[in-house]
């Protein structure tokens, strides 16, 4: 039997880092985790899965404390306006994905 071609290779991910977003800027968030490789591993989860729409977006990984515990926010960047932002949610929720719209700090 032939062989199966190989996938293509993925896009390489864009990554912004949170302390490089200006004020207010429109994120959404998809997730928090407990390590930022959780984190990175849903991002690939989600965004293979909805590949067209994480067009032109980064990914934001925020590491944040409440509660005397450490966790990592998963955020999306790149959006021009909340209104895109909250279709882009809109759309992963649709879909059965977990999303808020949030804002940078």
């Amino acid at each position: 039997a032939p062989e199966a071609a190989p996938a293509p290779p993925a896009a390489p991910v864009q990554r912004v880092a949170p302390n490089a977003l200006a004020s207010g800027a429109p994120l959404v968030q998809i997730g928090a985790f407990d390590s930022n490789a959780l984190a990175e591993g849903e991002w690939d989860r989600i965004s293979g899965k909805n590949g067209s729409l994480f067009s032109g977006k980064a990914q934001v990984i925020q590491e944040a404390q409440s509660g005397g515990r450490t966790f990592w926010r998963l955020r999306v960047a790149g959006f021009d306006s909340r209104d895109e932002a909250r279709q882009f949610c809109a759309a992963l929720v649709a879909q059965g994905t977990d999303c808020i719209p949030a804002t940078a700090q």
